[in-house]
Order: C-alpha cells, then structure tokens, then sequence
C-alpha cells in the first residue's frame, strides 16, 4: 500500500468542517424558536444520528490516518464517507424524489435527481479508483 499526502487528509477534515456547518443549518439545529418535537418540519432522530455517525467517523478517520501515516484504504474510507455526508445536502438542492402527496404523482424532473445521483456515484468511484491505482 502506498502512503497518501498527509494534505489530502487536511483537505478532508476542512470540507468535512463545512459540510457539518451546512447540515447543521439544514435541519435547522440552532432555530430555537420553532418547536422539535411537536409535529413541524423536523428532521428524524434515526437519521440525524446517522449523518453524525457519518461525519464523526469520517473526520476521526482522516485525524488517525494523518496519525499513522494513511495509506490507500484509509483514503478510499475517507472519501467514501466524504461522499455520504455531502448526499444529504445534495438531495436537498435536487428535485424530489418522492410522490406528491396531494396529486400522487412525481415530480416531472424527477430523472435530473437521477441522473445528478447516478453521476455523482461514478464521480465518487472514479475517485476511489484513481486513489487506488
């Protein structure tokens, strides 16, 4: 295995940073006004705690591996975790994937969201791959 730049790492850990400010805004976590729990546009606790499982590991994975000299697997993790948080702000942007609850139907640009879902993921892959070559 081939070690990786210590700066790849550094750059992780700082959009890593970002995307966390950003989610944070986006499920509205420093709105004190609105309430959490009683009903509302709340985010749920399942996958609030997934996406902090996500940018945890990812950044304490991108701190060990600036520790113990990553290599390539370290760099693939990384970036694979890398990509799962930025989805969430990703599928925020992006037309809805869901039915319209009032007509049934779906979103008339749905195939965009699939086709930006689907070139994200060859994006992400070809990045992975170059990082293990």
């Amino acid at each position: 295995m081939e070690e990786v730049p210590v700066q790849f790492f550094q750059s992780v850990i700082a959009i890593e940073l970002a995307v966390t400010g950003t989610l944070l805004f986006q499920i509205r976590f420093f709105d004190r006004d609105q309430p959490r729990l009683v009903g509302g546009d709340t985010t749920n606790a399942w996958l609030r705690l997934a996406v902090a499982v996500v940018l945890g590991a990812t950044l304490f994975g991108s701190l060990a591996a600036i520790l113990h000299g990553g290599d390539t697997t370290s760099a693939a993790a990384v970036t694979v975790g890398l990509a799962l948080s930025i989805l969430p702000i990703l599928l925020r942007v992006l037309p809805p994937l869901a039915h319209d609850t009032d007509h049934g139907t779906r979103h008339p640009q749905t195939s965009v969201t699939v086709a930006a879902l689907a070139l994200y993921a060859t994006a992400v892959a070809v990045v992975i791959v170059t990082l293990n070559v």
